[in-house]
Formats: C-alpha cells, sequence, structure tokens
C-alpha cells in the first residue's frame, strides 16, 4: 500500500512489479527512465486488456436522443456518446421510446450488424422508420454509429453497452483503489513478467503461474456470458438470395 493510507497508486504497482521480476532487489531505487519504462509498459498492458472482454469489469449503457440526422452518430471522446477511449466494439443496444408513459420506458432491442460489408448490403440506408439495428465503424480517433433505419428526430433515445475501460493515461499518483480488488495481483504479477522479459531476464515459470492464475481470476470474476439465440432466418422457413445477401 502507499504511505497515503488506503491508497493504491500507479507508482505502488510499478514498484511491486519491479520487486516482483527480479529486476530490482531489496533497498534499491528505480531512477526516471526505470519508472518511465514501468508507465509505459503498464498503459499498454490495460490498452490490451481494454478490448478482452473476459478482462473487463463493467458494462456501461450509455444514450443519445434523436436529432432527425442521417450521418453516424460520433462515439468516442467528445462524441456524440461521450466515451473515453472510444470503444472497440458495442456490446448490445436497444431503442427507447420516449413517448412512451412517463417513468416506464418502453425498450426495444437493436441487432448488432457487424461488418462493413453487411451494412453496404441495406439498398435504401438514408430509410427513416422505426430503428431495428445499428452498425459500428471503429474510426479513430472518433467511432461513427449508423443506425437503420434512421429514427425521426427527438423521438427515441439509442443507448450502446459498451466496456468500461481501465485508465491509459497513468499518472504515479493516480488512485487504482476503486478498481476491483482481484485486479491488484494480476497488474503486479503480469507486469512483472513483461519488465523481466524487457530487462533481458529469462522466463521464470513460477512467475509466469502467479500471472497466468490472477488473470484467470479475472475473467472468473468478471466475464458475462449472454444466453446463444440461433439467427431467425435460420430457425425459421425463409429463403436465402444469394444476389443481395437477405432472406425473404
Amino acid at each position: 500500500m502507499s504511505a497515503v493510507d488506503g491508497l493504491f497508486t500507479v507508482n505502488d504497482v510499478i514498484i511491486a512489479a519491479f520487486r516482483k521480476s527480479g529486476v530490482l532487489g531489496l533497498g534499491q531505487t528505480l531512477d526516471g527512465s526505470d519508472v518511465l519504462d514501468g508507465q509505459n509498459d503498464l498503459s499498454d498492458m490495460l490498452a490490451q486488456w481494454n478490448v478482452k472482454t473476459w478482462l473487463v469489469f463493467e458494462r456501461l449503457d450509455t444514450g443519445f436522443v434523436s436529432d432527425g440526422r442521417f450521418t453516424p452518430y460520433t462515439v468516442g471522446p467528445g462524441g456524440n456518446f461521450s466515451l473515453t477511449p472510444r470503444p472497440d466494439r458495442i456490446e448490445a443496444a436497444y431503442l427507447r421510446i420516449l413517448s412512451s408513459t412517463p417513468g416506464q420506458p418502453v425498450d426495444q432491442p437493436l441487432r448488432i450488424i457487424p461488418s462493413r460489408e453487411e451494412y453496404s448490403n441495406i439498398a435504401l440506408k438514408q430509410l427513416v422508420a422505426f430503428p431495428k439495428g445499428v452498425f459500428y465503424d471503429t474510426a479513430s480517433p472518433t467511432g461513427n454509429l449508423f443506425v437503420y433505419p434512421w429514427p425521426q428526430g427527438a423521438l427515441y433515445e439509442t443507448h450502446i453497452i459498451t466496456k468500461n475501460s481501465f485508465p491509459l493515461v497513468l499518472p504515479l499518483t493516480l488512485d487504482l483503489s476503486t478498481l476491483p480488488f482481484e485486479t491488484r495481483a494480476a497488474m503486479k504479477f503480469t507486469l512483472a513478467r513483461r519488465l523481466r522479459n524487457g530487462y533481458g531476464k529469462k522466463a521464470d515459470p513460477e512467475l509466469n503461474a502467479l500471472a497466468k492464475d490472477a488473470l484467470e481470476t479475472m475473467r472468473n470474476s468478471h466475464v458475462q456470458v449472454p444466453e446463444l439465440k440461433m439467427p431467425s432466418a435460420i430457425m425459421g422457413r425463409s429463403k436465402y438470395n444469394i444476389y443481395g445477401d437477405t432472406t425473404y
């Protein structure tokens, strides 16, 4: 723990990781370049964790009221869906009908269109009607959310479910104690394994095992597996149109 009671800071993670890696001995201190290496490696590691659904500890629900546009909504820092950093994918989406009974909103699930190729097959992309699905284009620095059909302004609120993110800007005094407790061991042991490799030391089987166990503990705690559902085209008696990639 930090000298400040109750805090668990980036500096604590870096020092603990260097010691567990065997790079830093008892009584030794880190110089500035070593600390910077630790910060950069920790940021890189957390950025990779952010795209691994089974390691992220929370899902965020973000909504935006339709404004009658025919252009995509922006998703990311300062966007219509203001999320930092820009999410790499959408886990789920739904539409809230604002004209429903006050205090009892009615929500309609939206299908996630999985690829640009599939979205390209839609013939009338500027159709205005009750929305059925969304396509998320992972542009950077802000992504683009296409709704199909486009909703009328002020009548609906589009909601997207995304993974929460580990912080990527890591000043040494940043308090990490608000993160789930099981992430501490994973950060320390996994960073230690990276540092050991970066400082030219051979792999340590015991350290690797500790890092693996910590990551598996995180996965068991955080993973959420939705119930498998078969596409309606497979379950029903629809026919497939090979020219339009559609069913009828």
